[in-house]
């Protein structure tokens, strides 16, 4: 025979761990609310701040004249355009996209084509390619397929050749100039 007695007359609550929560809880509202009432601060610093700056540009531009910048020299003049030439030049180059190339270059391509190289030329939105055909019939649809596309303008073979190779085949190796490509 097992006895279970119960003497409470009501559920067993621990107010002292209650009240540590309660008092842990209210520090780090606290803390919350010290970090956002800094953070008002700092964002009305800032506000007055650029108030200040727009009140300044407004004064200057009701009739303060901006200040003149002295004159350049011609050598100073032709040092900075070469350098905003070799920047424009780079920018040029990061604007290309081979992907896109690659990918017209993949649509008008035949089987019997292979392609070696490809070397862009920025400055005239050309490239030259160079490559490989099984045969002339290959070679000349690749040209008919490049003049026929609309992304290539005008087509220059500029070298072709008969090569061996080790096993006896004969490839013709070719060279193009594509102008107008982008």
């Amino acid at each position: 025979m097992k006895f279970t007695l119960n003497l409470a007359g009501h559920t067993y609550l621990n107010r002292r761990a209650l009240r540590f929560a309660y008092g842990v809880m209210g520090v780090l509202l606290l803390l919350l609310l010290g970090v956002l009432a800094y953070s008002y601060l700092q964002d009305y610093r800032q506000i007055s701040q650029i108030e200040q700056w727009l009140a300044e540009l407004e004064g200057r531009e009701r009739g303060e004249a901006a200040p003149s910048r002295p004159a350049l020299s011609a050598a100073d003049r032709e040092r900075l355009l070469s350098e905003v030439d070799f920047a424009n030049g780079i920018l040029r180059m990061d604007g290309f996209r081979w992907t896109r190339l690659l990918d017209q270059l993949e649509g008008v391509l035949p089987e019997r084509v292979g392609i070696q190289a490809i070397r862009p030329d920025y400055a005239k939105g050309s490239f030259s390619l160079t490559g490989q055909a099984r045969d002339l019939d290959a070679l000349r649809q690749l040209l008919d397929n490049l003049s026929a596309s609309p992304e290539f303008s005008d087509v220059y073979l500029m070298q072709q050749a008969r090569r061996e190779i080790p096993s006896g085949e004969s490839l013709l190796g070719f060279s193009l100039e594509v102008k107008g490509a982008f």
